[in-house]
């Protein structure tokens, strides 16, 4: 029922769509730069090259090579056997830094712009969901890649799942901000 949901050329697909829509959002806020104050076309900008660089890391299998490279150099080094708890070290290590970096999201983003939070959140997710992914610690692969929903892995769906947000999320922050501006100028029109 899900199959098609596992094929990589759509997951590809997902990342490029997620980073054109960032750089519209981009193109967006900073066309109304004067108009709202809290528009930050930087934000979607970067977003959408960390998105345009995810999808090209997909499309040629990035997190196999970074996965392969690890098991090489554990070998190598002679740790291989103990590679397991460095593994859940890094993935929680992932998670830390993902907590940590949204604290700092919620301090460092003026009041203004705490819309951005929510965006940040989202494309977090996806990135770190894919960092996890290439850590590639058994306990968790055997969850994400032998398990399936309606014919699909579960790893897809959840990555399908994260670029549906991440690619929803920029419209809807951008809807925010314009509905927000014209609510303003009313304001300013009726005072």
């Amino acid at each position: 029922m899900l199959r098609w949901a596992d094929s990589n050329d759509l997951r590809v697909l997902g990342y490029l769509v997620a980073a054109a829509v960032a750089f519209f959002a981009a193109a967006g806020d900073r066309r109304d730069l004067r108009n709202r104050q809290d528009a930050w076309p930087v934000f979607w900008l970067v977003t959408g090259c960390l998105m345009l660089a995810m999808g090209l890391g997909r499309a040629v299998d990035a997190g196999a090579w970074i996965s392969d490279l690890g098991r090489s150099e554990a070998a190598s080094e002679g740790w291989y056997a103990n590679r397991r708890m460095f593994q859940a070290g890094i993935i929680l290590a992932i998670g830390a830094v993902v907590v940590l970096l949204i604290g700092v999201a919620l301090w460092w983003i003026p009041r203004y712009r705490r819309g951005y939070v929510f965006a940040t959140t989202v494309y977090l997710g996806v990135v770190s969901y894919a960092a996890a992914r290439a850590v590639s610690l058994h306990q968790v692969d055997a969850l994400l890649y032998r398990r399936y929903i309606a014919g699909a892995r579960i790893d897809a769906l959840i990555e399908l799942t994260g670029l549906a947000a991440a690619i929803a999320v920029a419209p809807w922050h951008a809807n925010r901000g314009s509905l927000r501006s014209s609510h303003e100028r009313t304001s300013a029109q009726t005072a």
